[in-house]
C-alpha cells in the first residue's frame, strides 16, 4: 500500500476512534444533564401533589386535588400515582391505556420511610418503564401516610441522544471529506519530496554522483534532503579519491616498471656499455626499492585496524626516530631539534605504528624543508593526553593543498619536482593510524613559514 493510502486510513480510523469517544462521552453527558433537570422538575410537581394530599381537608379538596392532577398532566404529560403506605394505588391520571398501573415495592419503599426517591423504569416494570418516577412522602399527623409518584416520559430525552448522534454522524462524514482532500494535498507535498529522493538514490546508485535535491524550507523533509546531498557530495569525493588512487597507483607502478624495463632491455642488447652497466642497475635498484615502498605503504594502509597497545617512552622513540634521519639531514644541512614536556613521557599506544607515524612526518618534513633550515619535534603533557608535534620552516603549503593533503597518492604540484621515491601514501598512512588509534592529528601551514604536523596519543 502506497503512503496515502496508509495515511488516509490512519487519518480515518483517528476521527472514528475520537467521535466514537466523543459520542460516548456527550451522550453520557448530555443523559445525565437532562434526567438530572427532569428529576428536579418532577420534584417540585410531586411535592406540589404532596402538599395537596397533606393539607386535603375542607369542602373541595378532593376537586382541588384532582384540577392540580390535571394540570400538571395537562402542562407536562407526566402521570401522577399517588399510594398508600401499603402501596396500595388509589389515584393514577396519565397511566398509558392499555398498560395498567403496577408499582414495585422494592424501588418505591424508600419514600415510605420519609425520602424522597428518583426511579428509572426498567423491563420488570412494563407500564413504568419509559417513565422517570419521583416519589415524595406526605405525612398525615406527622407520620408517613403514603406517596406522590409523578413519571413523565424519558423518549425525548433518547430522542435528542439520538439526534446527537446523527449530528456527530453528519459531522463525522464532513471530517472525513474534509481529511480526504486536506490529505491528499498533504501527502502529496511530502510524497513528491520523497519520490525525488528516491529517484535521485536510484541515479547515484547508477553511477552519477552529481545528481543534487532542492532544497528548500526547514522540515524533516528539507533537512533530509540536505543530508541526502551531503552524502552525494561525499560519495562524488570519495569517487574522485578512487579514480585519483588508481590513476596515481598505475602511474606509480608503470613509470618504474617501464623505466626498469628500458635499462634492463639496454644492457641485455648491449646499447650501455660494461662500465655504464653498474650506474644503470644501480637505477633499476632504486625503482625496485620504490615499488617495494610503495606495496608497504598499500598493505601498512590496510592494517590500520590491528592494534597492539603497550606503553612505551614517546620521547626516547623521539630520539631514535631523529637519530635515523642523521644522514639525511647532514647531507642538506638541517638542524632537527626536540623539546620534551618530561624527561620521560609515557603513553599508551601500538609502538610500531606511532614508530611509523613519527619517520614519515620526519620524512616530509626532511623532504620540503630547504638547505639550512629547522625541524623540530615536540611533546606537550595535558591531564590525560601527550601532543606530539613536528614544525619545520619549509615552503609550506597554500589552503586548497591542506583540503587534500592526507588524501592517498596526492602530492601537491611542488611536491612532484622534489619527490621522486615518495608513494603519496605517508600522509595518509599517518592519518589512517592516528584514527585507528581513536585520537586526532591537525596540521597549519603557511606559505613560505612551514608546516606543523600536531597529533595526540592517551597517557600510558
Amino acid at each position: 500500500m502506497r503512503i496515502f493510502g496508509k495515511q488516509l486510513l490512519f487519518y480515518l480510523g483517528t476521527l472514528i476512534v475520537c467521535f466514537t469517544f466523543l459520542g460516548i462521552v456527550l451522550s453520557q453527558v448530555l443523559r445525565g444533564f437532562l434526567t438530572e433537570q427532569r428529576a428536579n422538575e418532577l420534584t417540585r410537581l410531586a411535592e406540589r401533589v404532596a402538599y395537596s394530599m397533606e393539607n386535603l381537608t375542607g369542602y373541595g379538596a378532593l376537586f382541588i386535588l384532582g384540577q392540580e392532577i390535571r394540570n400538571i398532566h395537562m402542562y407536562t404529560g407526566a402521570t401522577v400515582i399517588i399510594l398508600d403506605t401499603d402501596f396500595n394505588i388509589f389515584v393514577d391520571y396519565g397511566v398509558p391505556v392499555g398498560a395498567g398501573a403496577h408499582v414495585y415495592e422494592d424501588e418505591i419503599a424508600p419514600v415510605m420511610y420519609g425520602e424522597t426517591v428518583a426511579v428509572f423504569g426498567t423491563s420488570n416494570h412494563p407500564a413504568l418503564q419509559p417513565l422517570l418516577v419521583v416519589g415524595v412522602p406526605f405525612r398525615i399527623g406527622g407520620e408517613v401516610a403514603g406517596a406522590a409518584l409523578v413519571g413523565v416520559s424519558m423518549a425525548e430525552l433518547e430522542a435528542a441522544v439520538d439526534e446527537m448522534y446523527r449530528i456527530l454522524l453528519f459531522a463525522l462524514g464532513v471530517s472525513a471529506v474534509l481529511a480526504f482532500v486536506l490529505h491528499f494535498f498533504t501527502s502529496r507535498a511530502i510524497s513528491k519530496p520523497l519520490r525525488q529522493i528516491n529517484e535521485a538514490a536510484g541515479e547515484i546508485a547508477g553511477g552519477d554522483f552529481e545528481k543534487r535535491l532542492p532544497v528548500r524550507g526547514k522540515d524533516e523533509i528539507s533537512k533530509l534532503a540536505e543530508q541526502f546531498n551531503k552524502m552525494a557530495e561525499g560519495l562524488q569525493e570519495q569517487e574522485r579519491i578512487r579514480n585519483a588512487f588508481i590513476s596515481n597507483l598505475s602511474h606509480d607502478i608503470r613509470s618504474p616498471l617501464t623505466s626498469m624495463r628500458g635499462f634492463i632491455t639496454a644492457i641485455a642488447d648491449g646499447t650501455v656499455g660494461v662500465d655504464e652497466q653498474p650506474y644503470y642497475l644501480g637505477i633499476v635498484l632504486d625503482e625496485s626499492e620504490r615499488l617495494i615502498k610503495l606495496s608497504n605503504d598499500i598493505l601498512d594502509i590496510q592494517r590500520e585496524a590491528t592494534l597492539e597497545k603497550s606503553t612505551f617512552d614517546i620521547n626516547d622513540l623521539i630520539r631514535k626516530t631523529i637519530l635515523g634521519f642523521s644522514r639525511q639531514a647532514m647531507e642538506k644541512r638541517l638542524m632537527i631539534t626536540s623539546r620534551f614536556a618530561h624527561s620521560t613521557d609515557l603513553v599508551e599506544a601500538d609502538k610500531d605504528k606511532i614508530s611509523r607515524v613519527l619517520h614519515n612526518l620526519l620524512e616530509n618534513a626532511v623532504k620540503f624543508t630547504p638547505a639550512d633550515g629547522e625541524i623540530t619535534v615536540e611533546t606537550t603533557e595535558t591531564r590525560e593526553k601527550v601532543l606530539i608535534s613536528v614544525s619545520d620552516n619549509g615552503r609550506g603549503m597554500t589552503s586548497e593543498e591542506l583540503k587534500y593533503i592526507f588524501d592517498r597518492f596526492y602530492k601537491g604540484d611542488p611536491s612532484r619536482g622534489e619527490d621522486k621515491m615518495g608513494s603519496g601514501l605517508g600522509l595518509s598512512i599517518v592519518k589512517s593510524f592516528i584514527r585507528a588509534h581513536g585520537e586526532t592529528l591537525t596540521v597549519e601551514s603557511d606559505i613560505e613559514k612551514g608546516s606543523v604536523f600536531t597529533f595526540t596519543l592517551p597517557l600510558g
